[in-house]
C-alpha cells in the first residue's frame, strides 16, 4: 500500500496516512454526491485531510475520482474472485455470488445503488477516461464469471453446449440491472425470485 507523507508545522514530526483509506472515505463522498457536486470540504471532511495534503496526494479532484475508481474496482474484482473461488462447486460458488448481489441490491443497502453504475450515468459517454475503466470492469467481471463457468461445464455442473462468454455477460448484465433496481427500493424476495429465474440456463 502506498503512502504519503507530509511534515505537520506544529509537531514537527512526519505525518503518514494511507493513500487507499483516504480514498476509500472519498469514494463514500462521491457515492453520496456525485462526481460534480462534490465539493472540496465534503473530501476534506470526509477524508479527514488537511488542503495541503489533499493537494500533495492527489493533486486535485480529478485525480482522487479516478483514483477512488481504481480502488473500487479492484475491491470489487478482488472480492468476486475471492467469492468464485470459495466453494469446490463452481455453480455453488456463482450462486453464491448472487445472493451476496441480492443483499446489495435491495433494502436500504440497495438505495444505495452501485458506485460505478452511478458514475457511469454522471460520467458517460463524454469521458473517455472514466468509460475506459467501467468498460474494463464489466469486461473482467465476465472473465470471472467465464471462468468460473468453464470449470463449471468441465465438472459437469453447467451444459457444456452453453457458451461460456455469452452466458458470463448475461450474468453481468443481470447483476447490473439488479443493482439499478435497488434504487427504486426493491423488494429483496422480488430480487431473490429474479435471481432464482436468471440462474436457471445453471440449472
Amino acid at each position: 500500500m502506498v503512502k504519503s507523507t507530509q511534515t505537520s508545522p506544529s509537531a514537527g514530526r512526519p505525518r503518514e496516512f494511507e493513500l487507499d483509506d483516504a480514498v476509500r472515505k472519498a469514494i463514500n463522498v462521491f457515492w453520496k454526491h456525485g462526481y460534480h457536486d462534490a465539493s472540496l470540504p465534503d473530501l476534506l471532511e470526509g477524508m479527514e485531510l488537511s488542503r495541503g495534503s489533499f493537494y500533495k496526494a492527489f493533486v486535485d479532484k480529478r485525480g482522487l475520482y479516478l483514483r477512488a475508481l481504481d480502488v473500487y474496482i479492484e475491491d470489487a474484482i478482488r472480492k468476486l474472485g475471492e467469492i468464485l473461488h470459495s466453494n469446490p462447486s463452481p455453480k455453488a460458488a456463482i450462486k453464491q455470488a448472487f445472493s451476496r448481489q441480492v443483499e446489495e441490491s435491495s433494502g436500504k443497502e440497495g438505495l444505495r445503488g452501485c458506485f460505478v453504475v452511478l458514475s457511469a450515468v454522471e460520467m458517460l459517454p463524454a469521458d473517455e477516461e472514466v468509460s475506459a475503466r467501467i468498460t474494463q470492469l464489466f469486461r473482467r467481471l465476465q472473465d470471472l464469471y467465464a471462468a468460473a463457468i468453464i470449470r463449471a461445464q468441465a465438472l459437469g455442473e453447467i451444459d457444456p453446449l452453453l457458451d461460456e462468454r455469452t452466458l458470463a455477460r448475461f450474468l453481468v448484465c443481470q447483476i447490473q440491472g439488479m443493482r439499478v433496481l435497488g434504487k427504486t427500493g426493491a423488494d429483496r424476495d422480488d430480487t431473490k425470485a429474479m435471481v432464482d429465474f436468471a440462474l436457471k440456463p445453471l440449472h
